[in-house]
Parts: structure tokens; sequence; C-alpha cells
């Protein structure tokens, strides 16, 4: 009898054991690595040109200061703020602007043309140490842009005598008025790309089941894996795109009038 006793006592305490077993401890979650990010400043340049400039000023009539100058602009599409420009020119040689044909001279705007050109050819600066190197190598290492060249042409009359007392010409590309290179700006970081995944394979880890497994077996935390990329370029400043180059068009218009009516001798 005290046998029979014993044995399911026995097969009891084996059970209790079996039960009370203690888990294997919870996994942590690995600490991602410290990632690099730079960003890298890129220039594409490209040549330029000085305006072209012709001027020619005949000596039949003086122009002496505080003269008067009427503007006239029927053949060409003059813009206000054009117009005020070139008056304001004017005044800085010293000469009247007045809407009068009473005038000493008519300083008439032959042309304002506009022609789109053969598109501008911009290189990669190539500089900075084998990091940067590396980057620059994989980037395309010329951009295309467009270009527009400007001219203005312009001529003063005598007006008793409508004899020409003055005539000049002046053009110039977009590139080269704007007179900077493209510049760009990238980012070359790392990243983890399989941060997820070690995340699950923890949280999985640590399920009741799955720690009273941990105790008779070990298991590896995966290791994150790390991978670099570099951004597509932005563009921060320069005039590439036909829009962003049309956009030069009133600047460029006004430079060119202003290196002309620069050249009027007044005495």
């Amino acid at each position: 009898m005290t046998l029979r006793r014993s044995l399911p006592l026995a097969l009891v305490l084996i059970a209790g054991c079996q039960i009370t077993k203690e888990p294997a401890p919870l996994l942590a979650t690995p600490k991602k690595p410290l990632l690099a990010k730079q960003v890298y400043e890129v220039t594409y340049v490209t040549q330029k040109e000085s305006a072209r400039v012709k001027s020619v000023q005949l000596p039949a009539h003086p122009i002496a200061e505080a003269d008067t100058v009427r503007i006239v602009a029927n053949k060409v599409s003059l813009t206000d703020t054009l117009a005020q420009q070139i008056a304001v020119a004017l005044q800085a040689k010293g000469l009247k602007v007045q809407d009068d044909e009473k005038s000493h001279y008519v300083l008439t705007i032959h042309q304002l043309d506009l022609d789109f050109a053969k598109d501008k050819s911009y290189q990669l600066q190539i500089s900075g140490n084998k990091d940067r190197l590396a980057v620059l190598a994989r980037l395309p290492q010329q951009q295309q842009c467009k270009s527009i060249v400007a001219s203005v042409s312009m001529r003063l009359t005598h007006q008793k005598s409508s004899d020409v007392v003055w005539f000049a010409k002046a053009s110039i590309d977009s590139a080269s008025f704007q007179n900077q290179p493209l510049r760009y700006q990238l980012t070359k970081q790392q990243k983890v790309t399989n941060e997820q995944e070690v995340i699950q394979f923890v949280q999985d880890q640590n399920t009741d089941e799955a720690r009273l497994m941990r105790t008779e077996q070990t298991v590896t935390i995966p290791k994150y894996k790390v991978v670099e990329s570099v951004s597509e370029l932005e563009k921060t400043s320069g005039a590439c795109t036909e829009t962003e180059v049309s956009a030069l068009v009133p600047m460029m218009q006004k430079h060119l009038s202003d290196i002309l009516i620069e050249k009027i001798a007044v005495k």
C-alpha cells in the first residue's frame, strides 16, 4: 500500500518541476549603429562672354547736359518698367526726359529681341577629398541649360534736323548675364534596411513559448544591415530651365540699355 500511494505523489512532484521551469530572459532590442550623414555642395560652370556692344556717335550735334530727350518705342513692346529704367539712365547722364515733341532729341528704341539659342553646357567642378571625389564621380558630369540671347538697339536723333547723332546695339546671352555657376546640393547618408526585421525577431523570441524553448537552445539576434545612399541633385541657385532663364529677360534688357546709354557722350 505504501508503494502505491508514493507513486502518484512522485509523478505530481515531477510534473510540478516541469511546470515551474524558469523561462529564458527577455531579449533586448539592440541599439542601432550610429549612422553617418554628409551634405555636399556641388557646382557646374560654363564659359561666359561680355556683352557685345557697338556704339557710334556723330559729331554734328554735340549733346549737352540738360538737353531734353523724348523716348519713342512704337516698333517694339516696351514695358512701363523698362521705359522708366531707360529714363533713369538718361537722367543719370544729365539729360532731361520729357514727352514733348519740342525736345532736343528723340531716343528711338529699335530692337528688343529675344532668341532661344543652343543649349548651354555646364561642366561639373571636380575638387575635394577622396570621399567627395567618389560622390562626384557618380554625378552627371554636365548639365544642359536653356539659353536666351537678348538684343537691344537704340538711335538718338536731333529733333530739328532729323540727323542721327548716335546709334548703338548690344546683346548678351543669359548664362553670361547671370555670371554665376549652377549650384546644387545632395546628401550622402547611411540607413538601416532591416530594422523592422530585428524588432520582430526580438518580439517573437520574447513570447512565453519562445522563452521556454530558449532554455534549451541559443538564438542570435540578426545584425542591423547598413547601406549607403546618395540623394538626387537639388538645385539651390542659378537659372537653367526655360522658365528660370526667361525670368532673367527684364534684367537682361535693363542691363543692355544701361550699357548703351552709358556710351552717349554728354558735354
